[in-house]
């Protein structure tokens, strides 16, 4: 099929479009791509958030193959390129937050040797409830993580809300769309967006989708929203983090309004070798903000690759 493309968004180099089979047979769509520094320091397991799909993470993919780092990423089940549940393709849609983990299982089995070791995850949102509950499961057994704005807990989604979702999704209307939730995809104003600062890379995201109406997702099911809170209870059960002795970054955006940031704080205490920083200035896509922000993200993210994957040192010739 290929990658969707748009000026300025150019791909990584080397980048291999995959097709696998997920849980159920639903058909999901997958990139590898090489180190372009030298020989690979490792892999880099990219998890993107709701409504994400791999083109958008091109520069990001590019960045970590600088660094020396192969690059696995997917589209989950039910957006991007990768297959629906439902018969609305708009409708954001998990029946559980463990078939997107027994996707990347599978396919992690199945690229195997593709893969070199360490591996880092690099989580952005919902991508953080993803690959924290894979490493949870011991599904995904990573060297070190960093987590962007990570949806562990969900922002205006309590008391009330709470109950009447669960209520909804056990009653057999796990379907349907959450009350307020956007049910169609439209081009959204800049200046009312709470993603990014900058202009540039919010419309390149947009520009992506429009070149492709396929990659369109609009707002979650009632089911999707029960099955996030059920992963992020798992959290909280005792004792359910204390495994997880890798080196980790969780990162909050100083002007978040997605995700609730107090719940960084809360998980980071479970787990046993992390640390919770803020970047300041940033809103929730703390990898697709202005040039400035994204150097604190940088700087955070290399302080765990340098940790686990030591950069190689530069091979010297010897004089003829």
């Amino acid at each position: 099929m290929g990658f969707v493309h748009v000026p300025g968004n150019p791909e990584p180099a080397g980048g291999e479009e995959l097709w696998l089979e997920g849980r159920g047979g639903v058909k999901l769509r997958a990139l590898l791509a090489p180190s372009t520094n030298g020989p690979p320091r490792g892999t880099v397991i990219l998890f993107t958030g709701r409504t994400e799909f791999i083109e958008k993470y091109f520069e990001v993919i590019t960045e970590l193959q600088q660094r020396g780092f192969v690059v696995f990423s997917m589209d989950w089940r039910g957006q991007g390129l990768s297959g629906r549940e439902q018969k609305n393709p708009l409708k954001g849609h998990f029946t559980t937050f463990d078939d997107p983990v027994a996707d990347l299982y599978a396919a992690m089995r199945l690229l195997g040797d593709r893969l070199p070791r360490p591996h880092v995850v690099l989580a952005h949102s919902m991508g953080g409830c993803i690959a924290l509950r894979a490493m949870q499961t011991n599904r995904l057994t990573a060297d070190g993580a960093v987590f962007s704005a990570p949806m562990w807990g969900i922002a205006n989604v309590k008391g009330f809300a709470e109950d009447f979702t669960r209520f909804m999704t056990a009653s057999g209307m796990g379907g349907l769309f959450a009350p307020g939730v956007e049910t169609k995809w439209k081009k959204q104003s800049f200046k009312k967006n709470a993603l990014t600062h900058d202009q540039e890379r919010y419309a390149r995201a947009q520009g992506l989708v429009v070149e492709n109406k396929d990659l369109a997702l609009a707002g979650p099911t009632l089911g999707w929203v029960t099955a996030a809170l059920d992963a992020i209870d798992t959290f909280h059960a005792p004792g359910a983090l204390n495994h997880l002795r890798m080196p980790i970054m969780v990162m909050s955006a100083a002007e978040e309004s997605l995700v609730d940031n107090s719940s960084h704080a809360e998980v980071a205490t479970l787990l046993p070798n992390a640390r919770h920083i803020m970047i300041e200035g940033a809103r929730h896509e703390i990898m697709m903000e202005t040039d400035n922000i994204r150097a604190q993200f940088w700087a955070a993210f290399d302080t765990i690759a340098d940790a686990v994957a030591p950069k190689r040192a530069p091979s010297v010739q010897a004089n003829a």
